[in-house]
């Protein structure tokens, strides 16, 4: 016999034990899971049929189901790496579906400790918390009647404050950092419009990574980028002048115009050759991405704490401060609710309206 998180395994029944809070078991045992391999499984409707011997592979199947609604492939790589990472936390065997009947509030609870013992920001805590709950949401509604162990009434997330901790820029810092590349080598150029693209259209850093050629068109009498966000979601944004010229100028240095459906932005062939000798046909990392932001950025004397999101933070931000309609911005930004983007708008104006400056002693 053998106990991963109070599940306990014999050769013809399974139970649960009931645990102290340090996850060891009491010794006290309750039945939820049938003793016989073909007698009914309790915490599932009758109508399905379901038994010790064929639950797992019946658990599986709705994770794959679970993990196909969203037509985002980065979405469902991001979601599985989540649930997998708590099993490890966990002690579940990858495979072994059924446990996830075990899991009881206590361990979440303990997962989210656990996240924040490492430093992980609140942000990324309750993304994955709200990951697992959504897993259990989906099995309720695929027949599962008991309690979902993620939930808010049960295990709280950390909260998260409505002005997040991205560093936004200033019009004149963003302006800095858009200077910084030289335009005196092909991954320069390339270099400024996808710095130009970033604060013009706030898009997310994966969804520059991957446009195409084609996504840079003109409708009517705009240019316009088709942007492909979260849940596969397509936003038609309008660009700023200057991104425009930016971004022609990059695909005719690069010799991409007749590529429709090749990468937008793409790797340099050689790490010293700055796009000299041609560039793959492949897209760019994230990472890479990242990085070449950082890069600018320690060029340009910023702060420390800018990144490649603050670019989206700035967009947002100085849209907002000069007049534009937030329901407008939640369309610009690829937003589902508006809440959501309130959270990217920094409080420049008010901070120079604080009471700190009228304070004298």
């Amino acid at each position: 016999m053998r106990s991963v998180f109070g599940v306990c395994y014999a050769s013809d029944k399974v139970s649960f034990l009931k645990q102290n809070d340090c996850g060891r078991s009491n010794g006290a045992t309750t039945q939820i899971v049938a003793r016989s391999k073909n007698e009914p499984i309790p915490a599932f409707d009758n109508s399905l049929e379901l038994n010790a011997g064929n639950l797992r592979s019946f658990l599986h199947q709705a994770v794959r189901g679970w993990l196909g609604k969203t037509p985002s492939k980065l979405t469902r790589v991001n979601y599985r790496r989540d649930i997998e990472h708590f099993f490890s936390f966990a002690g579940i065997p990858a495979a072994e579906w059924e446990q996830l009947l075990a899991v009881r509030p206590e361990h979440v609870a303990a997962w989210r400790d656990e996240l924040r013992d490492r430093g992980l920001a609140n942000a990324t805590i309750r993304r994955k918390m709200t990951v697992l709950r959504s897993l259990y949401s989906y099995l309720q509604a695929y027949g599962y009647v008991g309690a979902n162990p993620a939930h808010g009434k049960f295990v709280k997330a950390p909260s998260v404050p409505r002005d997040g901790k991205t560093v936004g820029l200033s019009p004149a810092d963003c302006r800095r950092l858009m200077e910084a590349p030289e335009a005196e080598t092909p991954a320069g150029i390339r270099d400024q419009a996808i710095l130009g693209v970033l604060a013009y259209s706030a898009c997310r850093v994966g969804e520059l990574v991957t446009l195409k050629v084609k996504d840079f068109r003109t409708s009517g009498e705009h240019r316009v980028l088709s942007v492909f966000g979260k849940g596969g979601k397509e936003r038609i944004v309008p660009l700023h002048v200057e991104a425009v010229e930016r971004l022609v100028h990059w695909i005719a240095i690069a010799g991409i115009a007749d590529d429709r459906s090749g990468p937008l932005f793409r790797p340099a062939a050689s790490p010293r050759g700055h796009g000299c000798d041609g560039f793959h046909r492949s897209h760019l990392t994230t990472r890479s991405v990242q990085n070449l932001v950082k890069r600018y950025a320690r060029q340009a004397a910023l702060d420390e704490a800018v990144s490649v999101h603050s670019l989206r933070v700035t967009a947002l931000t100085t849209a907002r401060e000069r007049g534009a309609d937030i329901i407008d911005l939640q369309d610009f930004a690829g937003h589902a609710d508006p809440r959501t983007t309130l959270t990217y708008i920094r409080s420049r104006g008010r901070l120079s309206k604080s009471p700190a400056y009228i304070l004298n002693y």
